[in-house]
């Protein structure tokens, strides 16, 4: 419910400038360009005094209006956003009341009276799911409002819908219905190929849920699930939290560009450029800054014993949770228990997969270590520096850079050439083409968003016009967002509405005088985290609220890792890159440099992977560490035992490592799997048949994004690619297959 609250005015210029947004239905903005000059207005963006009113309010509610208006008018997400933490209260509450009683009304039904209406149907898109847009204004800003009450009222209600859910799935007398159906000649001959997979989908989540437990032992389930999700959540609340600011003398940054350091010269102390611990900042230091001991110190920060509050104890506490709800569901370890549901099907597959690769990779690997550390020796000699015989933890990423510039690519000269604007709006019209969609922005100000530097786009399907869904994209880092590149999908689309994702990413901003300008790493990153909205807007499968009626987990990368190789293509590079005064595509000479060096490094950064699922896995083994002592023990040996890089004492990158505590937990190892399927995708399809070939881009669409979870993933993928996953192109691509 709306909050009826008076507020403050607007002042007279706002309230004319929103006024005018609201009756403003035009919109001509099509494949991504910016809207910026168009005479619309953004609420942030006028005076940043006023209090909410009627008309921002308007702005936020106007799904409710609009959407069911004539076909010129502006098709705003369907999302009525809530702009105080009591609207999200109550609107919370409102959520779960509906759920319960939506579970109440399947629960009264008698056996032996249920249909696919009074039971599956309202299974499919309940209440507390994606399918109701009002979740994700419930609970999405919680990772990037600007207002810490509000983050704090969203991340409550997160907490609030995961019980709900999680009671849902403890609800023995709907899942009772649930069986009865699934045995009725309505289920077995009178639905469709969707419908029968939802029943077995719900099926299987009840089952796995522990209703088969004892009532003693599915309370505690109960509690434990929802142990854990609290854990979850206060270890993200610090990572998203965190204000660490590390402050550095010029000096201390050399081998920086000296735009890097002025952006941050003098901002908190005089003479002293202020680092924070997010990627625009830690990455140029991490590649180029020439100085050990900053790039230890920085390493430290986010890594080392004072580093994001009580984060390593939480993950310790969370392990031991989830082994006791896999003991009390009959597995031998979280990891199994998650295996058993992804694609790969078990622990010993997933096992057998790290195993072969980590054996292939060894060799490589170390011949990788060795071309690093005689970088190393040769620079500390030139330096006239102690040279200390090893690689440190803070030395990989910068010699790794040193061995690119070695063969012609130079990092910085080739940020030059990819402007942010440039890279966005070539990167859509990219996917436009590929997969054939039409991506129009709305105007700033015909629609609510929670920063000014949110935009927000339709998507329709090119051949028939019909609405697919809504993206936002919210690019540059602040203070309170989430802190890392992900894609967050607030609304699943379903009879009545379309799919809206979110990208929130930490890309560098533009500064007085000069655009941002990203590392082709950077491009890399955008086009693959722009795969996963095509991967959520794609789907076409509605009501997809059980785990079997998703993409698994180990999948899910495959799409956007496969996309990764576009930005490799001499002919997409030439389209991306526009040098940010004079226009110039990349330099050929540049170009095939940098497409030279592509895998220069590659097994020992394949290493890295493996170490970090193995981490992942072992923390949610059989017999997962206790405490943070045991974890810090696990990681002091595991990574220098895999990755050949001592750990740094008292340093643990588990405090960070926020897959481990969300839907990852027990998954890590599935960027590895998914690299295998991914690199067969393109070998199979795309580098044959053309990267850009519109036939090969809609086979994709249609068979590998379109279907979700319907079914077993492996069966579409061998209709896409005219036979089994083969992991044989994926070994070629790392060199260990000629």
């Amino acid at each position: 419910m709306m909050n009826s609250t008076t507020n403050k005015p607007l002042c007279p210029c706002c309230f004319k400038a929103f006024s005018a947004s609201i009756l403003q239905d035009g919109n001509d903005n099509s494949n991504g360009n910016s809207s910026t000059n168009n005479g619309s207005f953004n609420f942030g963006s006028i005076c940043g005094t006023c209090e909410p009113t009627k008309v921002e309010r308007a702005l936020a509610t106007k799904a409710a209006a609009t959407n069911t208006s004539s076909a010129s008018a502006v098709v705003v997400p369907p999302i009525l956003w809530l702009l105080t933490p009591q609207e999200i209260e109550e609107a919370t509450q409102t959520i779960l009341t509906a759920t319960k009683r939506n579970l109440d009304e399947i629960a009264s039904t008698p056996l032996s009276d249920v249909t696919f209406e009074n039971t599956i149907r309202k299974l499919m898109c309940p209440p507390n799911y994606k399918t109701n847009p009002q979740i994700a204004a419930c609970k999405f800003l919680q990772h990037c409002s600007p207002d810490a009450q509000i983050r704090e009222a969203a991340s409550n209600a997160g907490k609030l819908f995961a019980k709900s859910r999680v009671e849902g799935r403890m609800r023995s007398d709907v899942y009772e219905r649930v069986v009865a159906f699934s045995k009725t000649e309505e289920c077995q001959h009178g639905l469709g190929e969707y419908e029968r997979h939802f029943v077995r989908a719900s099926l299987q989540d009840f089952e796995r849920a522990g209703l088969a437990l004892s009532r003693e032992d599915s309370a505690k389930l109960q509690r434990l699930l929802e142990e854990d999700s609290k854990v979850c959540s206060a270890y993200g609340k610090n990572l998203g939290g965190d204000a660490t600011k590390l402050f550095f003398a010029p000096e201390e940054l050399k081998g920086c560009t000296e735009d890097f350091i002025q952006e941050r010269l003098g901002k908190d102390v005089e003479g002293k450029c202020t680092i924070s611990l997010k990627y625009p900042d830690i990455i140029p230091i991490g590649q180029t800054c020439e100085v050990a001991e900053t790039r230890r110190l920085v390493s430290e920060a986010r890594e080392g014993m004072n580093a994001y509050k009580n984060n390593l104890e939480l993950v310790a506490e969370g392990v031991q949770l989830r082994k006791r709800i896999a003991t009390l569901l009959g597995y031998p370890s979280w990891a199994e228990y998650i295996c058993t549901k992804r694609m790969s099907g078990s622990f010993q597959a997933v096992d057998e997969l790290l195993t072969n690769l980590q054996t292939k990779l060894e060799a490589a690997g170390k011949d990788d270590y060795e071309t690093l550390l005689q970088l190393k020796r040769d620079q500390c000699k030139d330096m006239d520096i102690v040279f200390d015989g090893k690689l440190n933890a803070w030395d990989t990423g910068y010699y790794g850079n040193e061995l690119l510039k070695s063969k012609g690519v130079d990092s910085e000269k080739i940020r030059e050439y990819f402007p942010l604007d440039h890279v966005v709006s070539t990167t859509m019209e990219i996917y436009q083409e590929l997969l054939g969609l039409t991506f129009t922005e709305l105007f700033q100000g015909t629609y609510w968003s929670w920063h000014k530097e949110v935009r927000c786009f339709h998507v329709k399907d090119t051949a028939s016009d019909n609405s697919i869904g809504h993206f936002y994209l919210d690019l540059h880092p602040r203070d309170g967002k989430y802190g890392h590149a992900a894609i967050f999908h607030l609304v699943k689309h379903n009879s009545t509405h379309g799919a809206v994702d979110c990208m929130l990413c930490n890309l560098p901003a533009s500064t007085e005088g000069k655009p941002s300008l990203l590392r082709h790493q950077n491009v890399v990153t955008f086009f693959h985290e722009f795969g996963h909205i095509m991967h959520g807007l794609c789907s076409e499968g509605i009501g997809n609220s059980t785990r079997l009626a998703k993409c698994p987990r180990d999948f899910v990368e495959a799409p956007s890792q496969m996309l990764e190789n576009w930005c490799w293509q001499k002919s997409i590079l030439e389209r991306l890159s526009k040098h940010y005064q004079t226009g110039e595509k990349l330099p050929c000479a540049m170009l095939n440099d940098m497409i030279q060096a592509k895998h220069v490094n590659v097994a020992f950064g394949s290493l890295r992977q493996i170490y970090l699922s193995r981490l992942d896995l072992e923390i949610h083994g059989p017999h997962p560490p206790k405490t943070a002592e045991e974890l810090q023990s696990l990681v002091d040996k595991l990574r220098p035992a895999i990755t050949l890089v001592e750990n740094p004492p008292g340093n643990n990158m588990l405090r960070t490592f926020g897959h481990l505590m969300n839907q990852y937990s027990a998954s890590y190892y599935g960027y590895m799997w998914a690299e295998v399927l991914s690199a067969d995708m393109f070998a199979t399809r795309f580098e044959k048949e053309g990267v850009m070939n519109p036939k090969v881009g809609m086979d994709y669409r249609k068979m590998v994004l379109a279907p979700g979870g319907t079914h077993n993933i492996t069966d579409h993928l061998t209709k896409f690619l005219g036979r089994p996953p083969s992991n044989e192109a994926f070994l070629k691509s790392r060199g260990i297959l000629k």
